[in-house]
């Protein structure tokens, strides 16, 4: 390139960094930082579920929290009290729900009596659908047990006992849970008394930087309250503790990682180069880099999340490579060219190694992440402007850097001379990571299993079961969705759905669920029509019996969805209705113990208008889609590269090129095998940049224009600041990520160990 037309290129690139800057700043007040962690998950919802209901319904059960307290044994109702007092003067919740005082149980017995003929049981509609006979039994049944407590008013006011029946089918879905005092009670096997509040979130429980205040303001208040009561305990429940958990951990992981990756990288350049020009340098690509895949993150997505930023640390150390390739071109070679040249003898390589890093990246895209996309977007944008930027300004801002041989020079002559001697290097090293490579490979297991991606604390995980055990409610996720264009519709739905449920629970293909007890209009006149034919029959035989009963009233009692929602006996069912303003409605379904996911799936298809949601099936089923994809996408690019080298070097020393990039990724799978992790979506995404960031070490050996022992230290150095950035993954203790640092590590050290591989014979080992 002519001076000249250089020079106009480094003014152009200030003025685009210029622009950048303004970029940012105009950019900044009209974009957010997402800290949601929910936004770094796939977009995935229920097969033909409108994702207006799949959202409303997420978004409010993420916001539900739920607490079992045990008070100190004959401390009474006092401690419950309390701490229901301390958890309504939190400002993060909107709601908690404790007892229900003797109004509102007088006002859930009036209106189940006032609308005693529109809410008929299921047990109920079966016993008058049978016959008379079953219905006056079962209400003998009750007024002769010494146990039920039938009074003389009650059989008056409500012959057929209606209400008691609707009472029971209550109690019976509360998961064995007892009134006491206003408090919904359960036993454990020990005999202690565990008491449930129920409460709701102002905030999505997603939100990171909320989340981990509710969740550290929820702790102080427990501590201080089982300090208050010696004894009591406190069991807790809600989607915040897994989401604070799994944010913190990773945030702290990776900002801790790359705190250390960042000085790591700015010691080792001071101790190889001796200078601070270097890592001044270095510090200013990064820096344009940073800046250029802010401005693109914002711009394509319109946000950028917190954890984009922590994980664009790990292209710190590509950032720095490309500064790295030319200041060592500098230092070895200062004297005897120009900077003009050395750029001209270095820009095939530096280009096809941007080009290789920035396809690998963009390759996330296809990744179903979000925050992978972000990455991918800011690392593109990032790693090209750091490149440009050393091409353009570098030849002018590196004269005062200090000239003198390459730093090792003896140990990087006698690595190159051994590849070139001696088969026990040039055959043997090759032959032996193959060896190695195919022991991993042959203890490698396939796992798309996402729960074992995040391992929880044992803490979370005791107090799961433990509220599991006590109400018989799981934290599956797993849900049936029935919806319509109106509330009627939808109802009539539910109801056709009903039988279907109770078979596949009588089957054992599930254990239980929860069902709204709402009857539809048409369910209504139908059972009213029901009431009317057997009432008289019933009524005769109690006469007969010896029960005095008078003939019931049986006048139309008609219940909306409005008129129950707005109700007392709606508490602890509203959670499971959603009306959108549009007039559609939907009710949630929570089913446990599902045996067969696939079963109920083709149930809920059965059915118009109703969705089978299985998050943990669905991810896992798309982190096994994705992955295959991944792998096809790898084998393709692999036989891209093998016609490239084929084309450029013919046979045999195309082939001899391709060596090192398939040992590479064999040897970071491999590395899974012996480490006990297991292939999953992630460990794929990391051979793709095993692939893009290990092939710039055979670009690098390959070009002509290019010294042997220059381009050996150029490529330590970037290994080595790769490895600080990506390797110190590894010690992550989200098994995610540390997989993923595995990987690479293995994998570009493999890629760094065999490049010399790649030299022509005639330069292999020579020095110039």
């Amino acid at each position: 390139m002519r001076p000249d037309l250089h020079r106009r290129a480094a003014q152009g690139w200030l003025l685009i960094i210029a622009l950048l800057v303004a970029a940012l700043f105009w950019l900044l007040p009209r974009c957010q930082i997402n800290s949601s962690v929910l936004a770094l998950l796939p977009q995935q919802q229920g097969e033909n579920i409108p994702h207006a209901i799949s959202d409303g319904f997420t978004q409010r059960l993420d916001r539900q929290l739920m607490w079992l307290v045990s008070p100190p044994p004959e401390a009474g109702v006092a401690p419950l009290n309390d701490w229901l007092k301390q958890l309504r003067d939190l400002p993060e919740l909107s709601q908690v729900e404790g007892p229900m005082d003797t109004q509102r149980q007088q006002e859930w017995g009036k209106f189940f009596y006032q609308h005693r003929n529109a809410l008929l049981d299921e047990a109920t509609r079966q016993r008058l659908t049978t016959g008379a006979q079953a219905q006056s039994q079962w209400i003998l049944g009750q007024v002769y047990s010494a146990f039920a407590g039938v009074s003389g008013k009650e059989l008056a006011n409500d012959p057929l006992l209606l209400v008691r029946a609707s009472q029971m089918a209550q109690q019976q879905n509360s998961g064995g849970m007892t009134l006491d005092q206003g408090w919904l009670m359960a036993r454990d096997k020990q005999g202690r008394s565990w008491y449930l509040l129920h409460g709701e979130l102002k905030a999505s429980s997603y939100d990171i930087t909320t989340g981990k205040k509710t969740v550290a303001s929820l702790n102080a208040v427990k501590q201080a309250f089982e300090a208050r009561w010696p004894g009591a305990k406190v069991l807790a429940r809600g989607t915040i503790f897994y989401s604070n958990y799994a944010s913190q951990q990773a945030e702290h992981d990776l900002s801790t990682i790359g705190a250390a990756s960042v000085v790591g990288v700015f010691l080792l350049i001071l101790l190889m180069f001796r200078s601070i020009l270097p890592m001044l340098l270095s510090l200013l690509s990064i820096a344009i880099g940073a800046l250029a895949g802010t401005v693109f993150t914002l711009g394509v997505f319109g946000e950028i999340h917190v954890m984009t930023l922590v994980l664009s640390t790990s292209i710190v150390g590509i950032s720095a490579d490309y500064t790295l390739y030319f200041l060592t071109e500098r230092r070895v070679h200062g004297e005897n060219t120009t900077p003009l040249e050395s750029l001209k003898k270095l820009f095939p390589a530096l280009s096809m190694a941007l080009l290789t890093t920035v396809a690998a990246y963009l390759m996330l895209l296809i990744a179903p992440f979000p925050g992978l996309q972000q990455l991918a977007v800011f690392a593109a944008a990032g790693l090209s402007a750091a490149c440009i930027t050393v091409m353009c300004w570098y030849p002018y801002l590196s004269k005062r850097l200090p000239v003198g041989p390459t730093p090792g020079l003896a140990l990087i002559f006698r690595w190159l001379l051994a590849w070139r001697s001696r088969n026990a290097v040039r055959i043997g090293l090759p032959v032996s990571i193959f060896l190695l490579a195919a022991g991993g490979m042959a203890q490698l297991k396939v796992n798309d299993d996402i729960a074992d991606l995040q391992s929880l604390p044992a803490a979370l995980q005791q107090q799961e079961q433990q509220i599991a055990a006590l109400t018989g409610q799981t934290n599956d996720q797993k849900w049936l969705v029935v919806y319509g264009d109106n509330a009627e519709q939808t109802l009539q739905r539910l109801e056709a759905l009903r039988p279907k449920l109770a078979k596949a629970k009588a089957d054992g293909v599930i254990d239980g669920y929860r069902m709204i007890g709402l009857p539809s209009q048409a369910q209504q006149n139908r059972d009213l029509t029901l009431l009317r034919q057997r009432a008289p029959q019933v009524v005769t035989q109690l006469q007969q019996a010896g029960v005095s009963v008078s003939t019931p009233d049986l006048s139309p009692q008609t219940l909306d969805p409005r008129m129950w929602f707005n109700s007392v006996v709606s508490q602890g069912w509203r959670l499971l209705w959603l009306s959108l303003p549009d007039g559609r409605s939907a009710t949630l379904i929570p089913v446990n113990g599902v045996q067969d996911s696939a079963a109920m799936g083709a149930l809920a298809a059965s059915v118009q208008g109703t969705g089978w949601i299985d998050r943990k099936t669905e991810f896992s089923s798309l982190f096994s889609q994705y992955r295959v994809y991944l792998t096809w996408l790898l084998g393709l690019a692999v036989a891209v590269i093998a016609a490239m080298y084929l084309w450029r070097f013919r046979l045999p020393h195309g082939l001899i090129c391709l060596v090192p990039t398939v040992l590479s990724l064999a040897m970071g799978v491999a590395a899974l095998g012996y480490s006990g992790h297991s292939l999953n979506l992630f460990s794929l995404l990391a051979l793709i940049l095993v692939l893009g960031i290990g092939i710039n070490y055979t670009l690098f050996f390959t070009n002509p224009r290019g010294t042997p022992t220059t381009s050996m230290f150029a490529i330590f150095m970037a290994v080595v600041t790769t490895l600080l950035t990506f390797g110190m993954l590894v010690f992550s203790a989200t098994q995610a990520i540390s997989s993923f640092g595995i990987v690479l590590s293995f994998g570009i050290l493999t890629a760094f160990l065999l490049s010399p591989l790649t030299l022509p014979v005639k330069k292999r080992g020579r020095k110039k």
